[in-house]
């Protein structure tokens, strides 16, 4: 399967696009992690052919534009700007894939559009980050309190390419898959060579949902929904399982390895779990 790429404005936001397949294909909408880029899915796209893939960098990530000066990384912004990509690019049906936060992304609008979602894949995630309501109002005072008075971070600066790639292999992915998410990650400066998302990334959500807000969202999931999941997730199995019971027509496969497993763990298996998925 070849690739290409190009650039395209979804609301308010200009997103490099990488595309995989031929447009007259099944159109599935492959959303990547927090921090992450399209290249999370370049191992495991290829081995899934016969369709039409489309890979946003999303807002603040890879080659994608960032939002505006005082913007906030909300959850449901970008479901805003995903639904207007699927609007630009004339899908009026399509398949979501998700991993992570994109798998979040693709929770929600799978709820909102149930009309315009044929198929959900979530790639170790359920649902989206919550907050206890009881936690709420000290979330938001810690939130307004790091906006003021600390400044925002700068991007960390290396030396030289693989010193960028060794960083983000510390944070929990081999250097073989950071150094595939470098290619749209890494950019160069007289000073250096640094991870070029957006740094407000960092910042911890003013606000989140609680578990209450996100329920009805699970229960109104009326396409088939493929779940598979780590035995290292990041969310806990109880939540999961909770989770799980809330959505009418799902299938769960729990494989052993990382969070990142579709990129440097067992992407075979996971592929041909996608394959007859679809299928």
């Amino acid at each position: 399967m070849q690739s290409r790429e190009f650039k395209v404005k979804s609301a308010e936001i200009n997103l490099a696009v990488k595309t995989w397949g031929n447009d007259s294909d099944t159109p599935i909408l492959a959303l990547h992690g927090w921090q992450d880029n399209a290249a999370t899915f370049d191992r495991l796209i290829p081995q899934i052919p016969d369709y039409y893939w489309i890979v946003p960098d999303l807002p603040g990530h890879g080659l994608s534009e960032h939002r505006g000066k005082g913007a906030e990384y909300t959850i449901w912004s970008y479901c805003a700007e995903i639904i207007a990509l699927a609007d630009q690019l004339g899908l009026e049906k399509f398949t979501l894939l998700g991993h992570s936060m994109g798998g979040g992304i693709a929770n929600l609008l799978a709820a909102v559009f149930p009309e315009r979602i044929e198929k959900l894949i979530l790639l170790d995630v359920i649902g989206t980050i919550t907050t206890p309501a009881n936690n709420s109002l000290e979330q938001l005072s810690m939130g307004l309190k790091h906006r003021t008075r600390q400044a925002l971070r700068k991007p960390g600066v290396y030396s030289s390419l693989d010193e960028a790639i060794n960083a983000r292999a510390r944070k929990g992915v081999t250097a073989e898959a950071a150094a595939l998410l470098g290619v749209r990650g890494i950019a160069q400066s007289e000073a250096g060579y640094y991870w070029q998302h957006d740094q407000r990334l960092t910042q911890k959500n003013l606000l989140s949902m609680c578990d209450e807000q996100l329920l009805p969202f699970l229960r109104a999931i009326t396409c088939p929904v493929l779940l598979i999941t780590s035995t290292q997730a990041v969310q806990r199995e109880d939540a999961i399982k909770l989770r799980v019971a809330e959505i009418k027509n799902i299938h769960v496969e729990n494989l052993p390895g990382g969070h990142h497993q579709h990129l440097d763990g067992d992407v075979d298996t996971i592929a041909g779990l996608v394959r007859t998925f679809l299928n």
